[in-house]
């Protein structure tokens, strides 16, 4: 499939909107890979810019990419410094090329400055939309950094190179020495960008032009085609092709309609982007920029962006934690279904035991009511209450017939409150599991939440051997004044965070009503200034369910206030908030 000029053109156009959008966080989701979160016309958006030598690509996606490499690599360490906290403030295609450049400005901190070797600890930027209320805060404004990120997009040769506002290359995905090509790009050195191809402007393609083919080449038309124009793909000659002679393999011969030739070649780039796909929507063959009428069952889609996602989606592992992500939420939502089952015949269960006290009350006020009962009587009316009567038994048979049915009802419902409760915990539990499963970003989170899964009997262990990943800790992070936060990315690590890593007097946050990440702020026993609470509580906000919406509420409580659930999973705990605040989601790095 050609990433084409053409695509790249569409997709600059879909990233317009973007501009001025802020550059929340950067991963890695492979080792040719980067996605980048950006926040701008009133939401999230991922970008994913991939120099794989046979996906490479640039587009929008549905689904955040996963982080794939996790270590901190020298690539993404400097992405972090000069992009995270910044805005887009130009996205550039040079003309008819398939490089993209996006422009980044970033206010620095005397923390971040190039050359001081730190790297920014995510939380000196203000979160979403708080840059004006930080300068009315009295906040300095800071010197800028200025940096490009430039995509090239070219099968085997594609790259992503971080450049700095002096034309240097700070660092790329791939880097390239002189040995292997005569365009090295390598950090520290000047970047260039890659020459044009000295080939004709299709924009501008004329019959006698274009009639040239017929002298100068030979095979079909749209090998021609690529041949002696720029920016042309085999699929969009093969387009034009089809679009002018009716056949998309087309022999090359000099009676060809080249006006017609000539007037297609020019509207396949002068025309507004038409996104399409072509193929089954589980096998598509094929996605473009314009209508891809060559190829049968083709189909418009929404966006550029839409075609490329839904066409990779099972053609590159970049998905493969998303997967993995997939297929334990699967087995937990199965095992969710068993509960709620169990859960919801308990429930009728204890529902029709409810009955039980009134059978008691009706064959104690028949024994009370012997005397007042006629034979063949059908009812008895005690104080407004009607006692239904079958006239075939005696008052005496119809009371012992009222007990012995209490007495079974009694003995069926023995222990269904206890079970019950157990499957509210139970389902509580795997949906705290399920929440938390939706947060992680990596293999060994994934992996760990996979294990405490097993051990709390979520799902059943595997039956061979399986590759696990390497059993996490909680987040640790150091806020600006010094003090220690905790973060719990698990079931498991939210138990340690709160119950181990904790003491009585330290602060724990959470996301109001909703599964998420338990936040401990290590006080030691001092006064936590308001101020400080601004940074822990976005991380709370932030790794809850609800870190999709514009502001989260935080509950705030002493340590000493958070109980453990007797007979839940782990995890699973009651608290009372002392206080509580709105923070804007923001991750922790």
């Amino acid at each position: 499939m050609y990433f084409d000029t053409l695509t790249l053109a569409a997709v600059a156009a879909e990233l317009q909107h973007l501009h001025g959008a802020r550059i929340q966080r950067v991963t890695i989701p492979s080792r040719l890979s980067i996605a980048l979160e950006l926040y701008g016309a009133q939401r999230r958006h991922h970008l994913l810019i991939s120099a794989h030598p046979r996906f490479a690509r640039i587009h929008l996606c549905n689904e955040k990419p996963s982080r794939g490499v996790s270590n901190d690599t020298p690539m993404l360490l400097l992405l972090r410094k000069y992009l995270v906290g910044g805005h887009l403030v130009a996205i550039e295609q040079p003309d008819l090329e398939r490089v993209l450049v996006l422009s980044i400005a970033k206010r620095a901190s005397a923390r971040n400055l190039p050359g001081d070797g730190t790297e920014p600890d995510g939380h000196d930027e203000p979160a979403d939309g708080a840059d004006a209320a930080s300068a009315q805060a009295g906040d300095e404004p800071g010197e800028k950094l200025h940096s490009e990120l430039v995509i090239e997009i070219m099968e085997q040769r594609s790259n992503i190179v971080l450049v700095s506002d002096e034309n240097i290359i700070l660092e790329c995905v791939r880097r390239v020495t002189p040995a292997m090509s005569r365009r090295p790009l390598l950090p520290h050195e000047p970047y260039e960008l890659p020459p044009a191809q000295e080939k004709r402007d299709p924009r501008s393609a004329t019959a006698a032009g274009v009639a040239l083919l017929a002298e100068q080449a030979t095979g079909d038309l749209a090998r021609a085609l690529v041949g002696a124009y720029r920016g042309l793909s085999p699929l969009a000659a093969r387009e034009v092709a089809f679009r002018s002679t009716g056949h998309s393999e087309t022999p090359l011969t000099p009676d060809l309609p080249w006006d017609t030739i000539a007037a297609a070649l020019r509207a396949i780039f002068l025309a507004p982007a038409q996104p399409s796909v072509a193929g089954a929507a589980d096998a598509l063959q094929a996605y473009a920029a314009y209508a891809l009428t060559h190829l049968p069952g083709w189909r418009a889609v929404e966006s550029m962006s839409q075609a490329i996602d839904t066409f990779y989606a099972s053609r590159e592992q970049l998905t493969q934690h998303q997967q993995r992500k997939e297929a334990l939420r699967g087995l937990l939502m199965t095992q969710r279904e068993r509960y709620d089952r169990q859960h919801r015949a308990l429930s009728g269960e204890l529902e029709r035991a409810r009955d039980i006290d009134r059978l008691r009350w009706e064959g104690e006020m028949i024994f009370a009511f012997l005397h007042a009962i006629e034979p063949g009587q059908t009812t008895l009316d005690i104080e407004g209450r009607v006692i239904s009567l079958d006239p075939r038994l005696t008052p005496v048979e119809a009371a012992q017939d009222r007990f012995r049915s209490y007495e079974k009802m009694r003995s069926a419902i023995a222990g269904v409150p206890e079970r019950l409760k157990e499957a509210e915990l139970r389902l509580a539990g795997i949906d705290e599991t399920m929440a938390l499963l939706e947060l992680a970003e990596g293999f060994d989170e994934i992996e760990t939440i996979y294990q405490e899964a097993i051990e709390e009997g979520f799902i059943a262990a595997p039956g061979r051997r399986r590759d696990a990943g390497k059993r996490q800790s909680p987040l640790r992070i150091v806020s600006s004044d010094g003090l220690t936060i905790w973060v719990g990315r698990s079931a498991g690590q939210n138990q340690q965070v709160t119950f181990r890593l904790a003491s009585s007097d330290d602060l724990w946050l959470h996301a109001r009503g909703t599964p998420g990440a338990h936040v401990v702020i290590k006080n030691n026993g001092r006064p936590v200034p308001p101020q400080t609470l601004q940074e822990p509580a976005p991380l709370a906000a932030y790794s809850g369910r609800n870190r999709n919406e514009a502001a989260v509420d935080i509950d705030i409580a002493r340590r000493s206030q958070v109980r453990r659930i007797r007979g839940g999973p782990q995890g699973l705990v009651s608290y009372h908030a002392e206080q509580s605040l709105r923070a804007v989601p923001r991750p922790p790095w």
